[in-house]
């Protein structure tokens, strides 16, 4: 941002800060030139009367290809892609998406439409292109001023410190450079964390079934052992009934686990309708899962289940039927 301005820190990590002159055209150059940033999000806030008469509204032209921070956050949009013509309309303003908004004689659809961000300038700005707001109709733009950006937003490389970018800046007087405050890498870092954990636990629980399943079919096919050996003696290969086994037990893991999974859709039904209903009567984003996104989980979850039931019960099953007919069909009885 430019050195003169007093800055929103949360506002100005998204927006720049609303009507801030132009940077130095020279700026972009040398951010070009620094090692550690991927991505370079020119932005420009404005102020232009509205062609309705509703008092001055604030524009931001960004450049959508190198954009990392409007079109992450639409939550509404048409059926295309954004074009030149096309505005993003801030979340608290009211024109619907598919609409048409008018400055200076400019008819610009509104494409899309922000999800709340908590950040005041953002939710009531309008969001275009560069090529929109200099584009001429007759002999006129929405932008009359050139086209300098006021702020650049930057996104580093993984790995390179927000540190290393400002004092490689130091030496340029008429910029300031604005970081956040590493929250947002922590919540990445501990949600990172919170995830491999679930993965090492469900791995491990899914061992024990295993475990489980091989300590109860040891004792089932043990109980069994004459009936099994009856099988045995009228022709069944050892194969044969190791795999009848395991599957008994594939099917029985099976009808388990898809209770299960009903038992979790319904407490996810539950939580939606209750605190995701909180959540959104209060203003806050509540996404809940597609029930496609979670088809896909629940099909692996069964045959992860079945899989793991299965092989648990079969390796009694084959020592069992590897052991003399006489012994298994006389059983228990000496």
């Amino acid at each position: 941002l430019p050195k003169a301005v007093t800055h929103n820190l949360t506002a100005a990590l998204l927006t720049g800060e609303p009507g801030s002159p132009a940077l130095d055209p020279g700026i972009e150059t040398t951010l070009r030139a620094l090692p550690g940033i991927e991505t370079i999000a020119p932005q420009l806030s404005f102020m232009v009367e509205s062609d309705e008469g509703h008092g001055e509204t604030e524009l931001v032209a960004f450049d959508p290809r190198n954009d990392i921070t409007v079109l992450p956050w639409v939550r509404e949009r048409l059926d295309r892609p954004f074009r030149t013509g096309d505005v993003i309309v801030g979340a608290r303003r009211s024109e619907p998406v598919g609409s048409a908004i008018s400055f200076r004689g400019h008819s610009l659809v509104v494409w899309g439409k922000l999800g709340l961000s908590g950040v005041g300038p953002m939710e009531r700005s309008i969001f275009g292109s560069f090529d929109t707001f200099t584009r001429k109709v007759a002999g006129h733009s929405v932008l009359t001023d050139p086209a300098q950006p006021s702020a650049f937003l930057l996104r580093l490389r993984p790995g390179a410190e927000a540190g290393t970018v400002r004092f490689a800046l130091a030496s340029q007087p008429s910029i300031q450079v604005i970081s956040g405050s590493g929250l947002g890498i922590q919540v990445r870092q501990a949600i990172r964390t919170i995830l491999a954990g679930s993965l090492v636990a469900t791995l491990t629980g899914l061992l024990m079934a295993g475990l489980l399943t091989l300590g109860v079919y040891a004792g089932v096919v043990l109980e069994r052992k004459s009936e099994l050996g009856l099988l045995l003696a009228m022709g069944l290969s050892r194969t044969g009934l190791s795999l009848w086994l395991a599957a008994e037990a594939a099917l029985c893991a099976l009808i388990g686990a898809l209770f299960g999974i009903l038992v979790g859709a319904a407490g996810l039904a539950a939580f939606t309708r209750s605190f995701g209903y909180l959540l959104i009567s209060r203003g806050i984003d509540f996404t809940a899962p597609t029930v496609p996104s979670l088809l896909f989980p629940a099909a692996i979850s069964l045959l992860l289940c079945s899989l793991v039931a299965g092989l648990g019960a079969l390796l009694p099953a084959w020592r069992l039927a590897g052991r003399e007919l006489y012994q298994l069909i006389r059983g228990n009885r000496e």
